[in-house]
This record gives C-alpha cells, sequence and structure tokens, in this order.
C-alpha cells in the first residue's frame, strides 16, 4: 500500500522482511537496552581525549549520560544536560519501533514521499544537524557542564 507518510507491502518470503528490517532493529534495540538496563557506572568509558587535551568538553560529551538518565525516567536532566541526545534518544526509539514492527506484522514498510530526503536536499539536512551539534556543544560550554 502507498502512503504519503510510509509505504508497506508483504514480500514473498519473510527473509526479505529479516533482511530490510533486523539489522535496524538490534542496532538501535541494543541502544536502547544496554541504557535501560546496564548501569552508567559500569560502562568502562575512558575519559575524553578532547577534554584532557583541551580543558573543553567535546561535541559529544553528555550523550551517554543523557542517553542513561532518560532510560531512567529522569527527562528533566537529560534536556537540561544535553538537549539534542533527547531528540536522538527518541529518534532511536521511533527507529526501533518502526523496524520492530515490521518484523512483528511480516510486511516491508518504506518511507513515504514525504519521508524520502531529494537529491538537494542531502547537504541542507547535514548541514543542520552539523548546526544543531554545534549549538548543543554552545550550550553545554556556556552552562560549564
Amino acid at each position: 500500500m502507498d502512503g504519503a507518510i510510509f509505504s508497506w507491502n508483504r514480500p514473498p518470503s519473510y527473509w526479505d522482511v529479516v533482511g530490510a528490517h533486523l539489522p535496524l532493529a538490534l542496532a538501535s534495540g541494543t541502544a536502547l537496552a544496554v541504557s535501560m538496563l546496564g548501569p552508567c557506572h559500569l560502562l568502562s568509558l575512558g575519559p575524553c581525549t578532547f577534554l584532557q587535551f583541551s580543558g573543553y568538553p567535546c561535541p559529544f560529551c553528555g550523550f551517554t549520560r543523557s542517553f542513561w538518565a532518560m532510560a531512567g525516567g529522569d527527562w528533566v536532566f537529560a534536556l537540561r544536560n544535553c538537549p539534542l541526545a533527547c531528540l536522538l534518544y527518541m529518534g532511536t526509539a521511533i527507529v526501533f519501533a518502526w523496524n520492530m514492527t515490521a518484523l512483528l506484522l511480516g510486511l516491508r514498510i518504506a518511507r513515504g514521499r514525504f519521508l524520502k530526503v531529494g537529491r538537494g536536499l542531502g547537504p541542507w539536512l547535514f548541514g543542520a544537524m552539523s548546526s544543531l551539534l554545534v549549538l548543543n556543544w554552545a550550550y553545554r560550554l556556556s552552562l560549564g557542564l
């Protein structure tokens, strides 16, 4: 069935569905499960190399801490600590739900015409994501996090 947001079809073999949706379901599900089930203090992350050399946190500092906070239900801390991590966490949850739905229903679900990235839109999307990362970094630096 064709739609504006997504389209779906039932392929002749369930393995077509598995090949299309299982890798992303595993990747996004692993990120969500690790942040939900694993204690943050047991995570074997070394200190940030950028922080050690410059004295300032890197643009990605705070993402892991915010993921753990959101998984634990502390959305206020996560939003204050690293707002971009909240968007990334919600996006990861949507990707997981999308792919698990396809696997459970045996359907191959594809993006519709409104969710497809056009040829000229790719660089703009990359620029917007880069700008969000820089703004998130500036926010964290301004708070002294």
